[in-house]
């Protein structure tokens, strides 16, 4: 698609209008069923910690960063960025949302801006996704049926895909994204059998039908604990806003603005979450200075995952064997794993978000993270999303005696839902 004029739009009031009139057009194209541009895409990404205002420091960290890979941006006001890449030409716009979230505004279709995203967050430790994890989307899924009215019609897909149960050559690991945004795979003869336990499917309903019989469908059929991307139906039109497990988001509304609003209404949960995840997990030495003379306590508690079905050894080995194995990988750690026995694995390793350290023990039962003083809270919500879509959706997860679930909860109190905001 040629983004040219993008280029022409001088400040944010331009942007906002030209992207809600870029959605009017295409939300009556959707309507027909003639979609002849693609849609406003967003990808949320986290940057590395930093003060918690927004500081020129910050942009001149963030220009710095993208300039090394060959992205130049041109700065419309403190926040927001036109990024032109020197080999995709326009790519769309960034908006420092919070000090450590970003959103990439996009018209690209949805194969050069995913390609572009990835190339981009594994080239650079500074940068990850934002990360959505199944049980993360069950909260917000109720944050919906509480939002919408029960008429509205909604999206939820499960994906779960047992990856380990063979041992698959190294780029399908690495390189194949699962992409959703139509939800068709290729059906021919040719097609190859892959004999491993595979859920990818939607369901498309009214929030009111849904809500009644979810809960009972997922005690029935694990995977569909595994939420990988929710629909927010449009409180200002028809359509909504599809939020994916690793931070993309489809506008499928004919208003920008509404956009906007609900990547801000999630961000701000998100953000309370990682500061949260951070506050409880971080290990370190706290000097108390209550008590005449001091004394240092060790502070922090461990992030337990627990696996509703404990693996098999062949799922647990290539697991083991394609995480710190190769140098690319779906979790996103390096190591050097020490077996302590068939089923249980030691890793004194590190996170390629920032390279900061991890300690890690595996078993087919679940595993445990140390997280110590400065480790990105992020490493934890890619764990949980991962673990979910790859090894068990029903898989539990603890932060010490704290459920993750209930913190997640914790984490949408008093955050003010202002649809169609500015």
């Amino acid at each position: 698609m040629d983004t040219y004029h993008l280029k022409e739009l001088r400040n944010r009031h331009e942007v906002i209008r030209y992207f809600d009139g870029y959605m009017s057009e295409r939300f009556d194209e959707l309507t027909e069923k003639k979609l002849r541009r693609p849609l406003i895409k967003t990808q949320l990404l986290e940057l590395r910690d930093g003060p918690e205002e927004i500081p020129s420091p910050k942009n001149l960290l963030l220009t710095e960063l993208l300039r090394r890979h060959n992205v130049w941006t041109k700065q419309l006001d403190e926040t927001m960025f036109l990024l032109h890449d020197e080999a995709e030409g326009e790519i769309g716009f960034l908006e420092v949302l919070r000090p450590r979230i970003l959103a990439v505004y996009s018209p690209l279709p949805s194969d050069r801006f995913n390609r572009w995203v990835r190339r981009l967050v594994f080239s650079h430790p500074d940068l990850d996704y934002v990360w959505l994890s199944g049980l993360t989307f069950n909260v917000l899924w109720e944050l919906v049926t509480r939002l919408s009215r029960p008429h509205r019609f909604t999206r939820i897909v499960f994906t779960h895909d047992s990856i380990f149960e063979i041992d698959q050559p190294e780029m399908e690991l690495d390189e194949k994204d699962q992409e959703f945004e139509e939800l068709a795979e290729d059906q021919n003869e040719e097609s190859e059998i892959i004999e491993r336990r595979a859920t990818s499917f939607r369901l498309v309903d009214r929030v009111g039908v849904l809500q009644e019989k979810l809960k009972e469908l997922q005690e029935i059929y694990s995977p569909m604990y595994a939420i990988s991307q929710l629909r927010f139906p449009s409180p200002v039109g028809k359509g909504g806003h599809d939020f994916y497990d690793n931070g993309r988001v489809t506008n499928r509304s004919e208003s920008f603005r509404d956009h906007r609003s609900h990547l801000l209404f999630v961000v701000r949960i998100y953000e309370k979450l990682l500061k949260l995840t951070e506050q409880h997990a971080w290990y370190g030495i706290q000097e108390s200075v209550d008590v005449p003379g001091g004394f240092r306590r060790l502070v922090g508690a461990p992030v337990t995952i627990h696996f509703q079905e404990p693996l098999t050894q062949e799922v647990f080995d290539h697991w083991i064997k394609a995480t710190f194995e190769r140098r690319r990988n779906k979790f996103r750690l390096w190591g050097h794993p020490i077996r302590l026995g068939p089923t249980k694995v030691h890793v004194y390793g590190v996170d390629r978000h920032l390279w900061q350290p991890l300690f890690l023990e595996l078993t087919t039962q679940g595993l445990v993270a140390i997280l110590p003083r400065g480790t990105c809270g992020n490493t934890v919500h890619r764990l949980v999303t991962n673990v979910q879509r790859y090894l068990d959706p029903g898989a539990t997860a603890f932060i010490g005696d704290i459920h993750y679930t209930s913190m997640i909860k914790k984490s949408t109190e008093e955050i003010p839902y202002e649809p169609h905001k500015d």
